[in-house]
């Protein structure tokens, strides 16, 4: 493989970053590697910038309870792991406010 094929890695402390435009290297390789060990954490979402991205992980996990989504109500967007309910409760806070993106 030519030097000019391979595509740089990011350092440690970006391992299972929450929100991969983080990264030092945004990349094909980087974004798949930050997927792969976020989804074998069973930390099945994950924020691109103002996108959030979910691997399904083809079976239940208790991330949909009621306590766990009165534990995003009313929080930014930073002040809690990826989560569906982040996401809709930051579209119902800017609906409500008038507010875009």
């Amino acid at each position: 493989m030519e030097k000019g094929e391979c595509q740089e890695i990011n350092p440690a402390k970006f391992e299972k970053t929450e929100d991969m435009s983080c990264l030092t290297f945004l990349n094909e390789a980087s974004v798949l590697h930050n997927l792969r060990q976020r989804y074998y954490s069973m930390m099945i979402y994950t924020y691109s910038g103002l996108f959030c991205v979910f691997i399904n992980p083809y079976k239940m996990l208790p991330i949909y309870t009621d306590s766990v989504q009165a534990m995003y109500v009313n929080k930014r967007r930073t002040e809690m792991p990826p989560h569906l309910f982040a996401v809709s409760d930051e579209a119902f806070r800017n609906m409500m406010t008038g507010t875009t993106l």
